[in-house]
């Protein structure tokens, strides 16, 4: 095998890595949205930074934005076929993934350090750890 999967890879990143991407590919996969929608599901989601993936998104070919005619206009975003198809590809890992609460000062719950300490961002009462496959 060449080197070629580490190109697809820093591709698969550079669409997919930057921060919001995931959250909204997820929610966009439920149905489609309007721009506040989308923003109103996704807490502390800044609107010019939910401009910004939405383009990036379009640019890829994942969203597809639709202004209707009417009166104000009407913006709905949705995924299209590929953006689909990575989308459900996503949600088959999300059961890989578990959240552990902490309970009652327990400092831990399953949590290890390191993982504390990279995801206090995302859940700041836990932690978001690998299922353990044992």
């Amino acid at each position: 095998m060449s080197e070629q999967w580490q190109a697809k890879w820093h591709g698969l990143q550079d669409i997919l890595g930057p921060k919001w991407t995931l959250h909204i590919l997820r929610l966009l996969s439920e149905g489609p949205r309007g721009f506040n929608g989308i923003q109103r599901e996704l807490d502390g989601l800044t609107a010019p930074m939910l401009s910004q993936r939405l383009k990036e998104l379009r640019c890829h070919g994942l969203v597809e934005r639709i202004v209707a005619d009417t009166t104000p206009p009407t913006t709905t975003y949705s995924l299209t076929e590929q953006g689909t198809e990575i989308a459900t590809q996503l949600r088959e890992l999300e059961p890989l993934v578990e959240l552990h609460d902490y309970e009652d000062g327990s400092e831990t719950n399953g949590c290890s350090p390191t993982s504390q300490e990279c995801r206090d961002e995302a859940l700041t009462t836990g932690c978001v750890t690998a299922v353990d496959q044992c």
